[in-house]
């Protein structure tokens, strides 16, 4: 079910206990991530394509509205609003020179208008590969990092001929030390997997993708598209169709920024809207970026408490072993588990104390491995019974229980079962205010409730046995 996203959503809302803010008050940890370290938004020139249409807005004058209309200081253009103008050095300085001239960057171009990569027939193939080299050379001219490419043509081995030509592309972008990049944009594009597999064949490092919010067919979860193809991305494209007065109603914006910030990405997100009318397009543009800044300066509060190579601000207890492994912290050979209440074993803890906060982690787990979240624990005695814990388990697909994956250990079982199979990155946020207490586990609310055992104490990674392997990654905390 998609979600909406509004303009005024709250820090964080609990049920029906909605965290807000009066004008003054800080409501998180004094330690923040500067915002403009998280993303930067960008406005592709589709999203005003009626304008420009109709003549209502010269392609030289779009940086200029872009910074003065709507405060965005980055654009993407798109070849169709001028196609004739690829060889034309003077009218691409011209451009360019404006843009400069407004403190705009032009990041990327889209190109539509040369041909298909994908086409059976070679001399045809041969030919837009030629036209897309040009744009390649113009893009250059024009100060950008990058151009977007279709991967159109029929379908029968089609994603050997877009490999050829990407690798042909991406070779001749590199002299310009720019990348080419491929938008979900329907046919096999569209399908996660098949453009993965695309990347992974093409193996150019300048060769990657720009993942689209939209432009996924309905039967495909588009989070979990994005999330596949974010490892690739070189840009990304914030799609929004059908708005409200204030927000986004086809796309649960915090749920996909969430997988942006996750994969590591901190370029571009491009504003690309579309609604019905161009009258309508000024207002889309205002309430795309108005929900991105939004969401940007909430994910500035949620500030990592784990770095990607120390344990720094963490004490280990009991044993287990702990190591990094390219950035990611792995647990093995923990000891000493127990479900009695007076014994512990191998876990780590913060070194500092948390009440009210909201924890953010992605975390994966072995087959047939074991292990859990604990808040709110104190450091002697089991910290699952002491506090509480995030209960992860190899158990994709079965029946939700108290004891099983995404519960609160023998407290409250799950709504659903939403753990992925063994080995998969899952996406968990714990939200705990006062007594009440909130869990969803890759995108959805699972555990929504009141609990009394205890409001403050330690956040914990646990290293189970000897046969579970689990890792930890993106772990964030914001006081509240």
């Amino acid at each position: 079910m998609q979600r909406r996203t509004f303009l005024a959503l709250s820090l964080g809302t609990l049920g029906g206990l909605a965290l807000r803010l009066q004008p003054g008050q800080m409501a998180w940890a004094a330690e923040t991530v500067p915002p403009e370290e998280l993303f930067k938004i960008s406005l592709a020139q589709w999203s005003l394509h009626r304008t420009l249409n109709d003549g209502k807005l010269d392609n030289l004058d779009f940086p200029r509205v872009a910074k003065r209309d709507f405060e965005i200081d980055a654009v993407e253009l798109v070849d169709q609003f001028f196609a004739d103008k690829v060889e034309d050095a003077a009218y691409l300085d011209d451009l360019k020179s404006r843009a400069e001239g407004e403190g705009v960057r032009i990041g990327l171009v889209m190109i539509d208008t040369a041909g298909s990569l994908g086409a059976m027939d070679v001399a045809a193939r041969s030919k837009a590969i030629d036209q897309h080299k040009l744009w390649i050379d113009a893009a250059k001219r024009l100060g950008c990092y990058a151009v977007r490419i279709n991967a159109r043509g029929e379908q029968q081995d089609l994603a050997q001929r877009i490999v050829d030509s990407g690798r042909k592309l991406a070779d001749h972008a590199a002299q310009h030390e720019m990348s080419v990049i491929i938008e979900n944009h329907g046919g096999p594009s569209s399908d996660p997997d098949w453009l993965v597999r695309v990347m992974e064949v093409a193996d150019r490092p300048n060769f990657g993708t720009l993942p689209d919010f939209g432009n996924f067919p309905d039967d495909v979860d588009r989070y979990d598209a994005v999330e596949a193809l974010l490892p690739f991305a070189k840009a990304v494209s914030a799609k929004a169709v059908r708005f409200s007065e204030v927000g986004i109603l086809d796309t649960d914006y915090d749920r996909m920024m969430r997988h942006v910030r996750d994969s590591g990405y901190t370029g571009d997100v491009g504003i690309e809207t579309s609604p019905p009318s161009q009258e309508e397009e000024a207002r889309a543009i205002e309430i795309t970026r108005d929900v991105l800044r939004e969401i940007r300066q909430r994910q500035s509060q949620v500030v990592p408490i784990l770095s990607g190579d120390s344990l720094d601000g963490w004490t280990r207890l009991h044993g287990g072993q702990w190591s990094f492994e390219d950035g990611v912290l792995v647990g093995r050979n923990g000891e000493d588990w127990t479900t009695n209440p007076e014994v512990s074993g191998s876990w780590l803890r913060t070194d500092k104390e948390y009440g009210d906060f909201r924890l953010e982690l992605q975390f994966a787990i072995n087959e047939n491995g074991n292990s859990g979240v604990f808040f709110r624990s104190a450091q002697e005695k089991n910290p699952a019974f002491t506090g509480y814990e995030l209960q992860i388990h190899d158990s994709y697909g079965r029946e939700p229980t108290k004891g099983g994956a995404g519960s609160l250990y023998d407290v409250i079982a799950p709504t659903e079962n939403r753990i992925r199979p063994a080995g998969e990155w899952n996406t968990a946020t714990i939200v705990a205010k006062g007594q009440h207490v909130r869990v969803e586990l890759n995108g959805a609310v699972t555990v929504d409730t009141d609990l009394t055992r205890r409001e403050r104490g330690f956040i914990g990674l646990q290293n189970h046995d000897q046969r579970s392997v689990v890792k930890f990654r993106n772990v964030r905390v914001q006081e509240l």
